[in-house]
């Protein structure tokens, strides 16, 4: 099964020259857990929640001042679109990651999360399809 059909398309990406505190706006409008940081449509690097975390709230650094491009995580893994879905899934696995960038020659075309692959495999196994939906409560 290849990752194509659960490709997210509308990514959001910010600049290398970005304050943290303009990309922690853009992942909590867009309810995101990660942004792509990108140079000409190109992926140079990805900044996620762990990384707000451990290289800046946990480290006293200043959100208004310090640039993206300073935290962001470089060693940037990505997939192609016609990758299988258990390949990728080893990539987040053995990689100890939760969001791949998706590329064409070299250009950003989307984006994949564990979550996506977790729908997934709800789906083809137990066939559930969530949707923010309440599970508070006795199930």
């Amino acid at each position: 099964m290849k990752i194509e059909p659960y490709i997210q398309k509308d990514v959001k990406t910010c600049s290398e020259n970005d304050t943290i505190d303009t990309v922690a706006k853009v992942m909590s409008t867009y309810d995101i857990g990660s942004v792509i940081i990108a140079k000409d449509n190109i992926p140079i690097g990805i900044f996620t929640e762990r990384d707000l975390v451990n290289r800046v709230v946990a480290r006293g650094k200043n959100c208004r001042k310090l640039k993206v491009g300073e935290v962001m995580t470089k060693e940037l893994f990505t997939v192609s679109k016609d990758k299988k879905l258990r390949e990728v899934y080893h990539v987040f696995v053995i990689n100890h990651i939760r969001h791949l960038p998706v590329v064409e020659n070299g250009h950003l075309v989307g984006i994949i999360s564990l979550k996506d692959i977790a729908r997934v495999v709800d789906q083809q196994i137990f066939g559930l399809r969530f949707n923010k939906l309440d599970f508070s409560g006795d199930y």
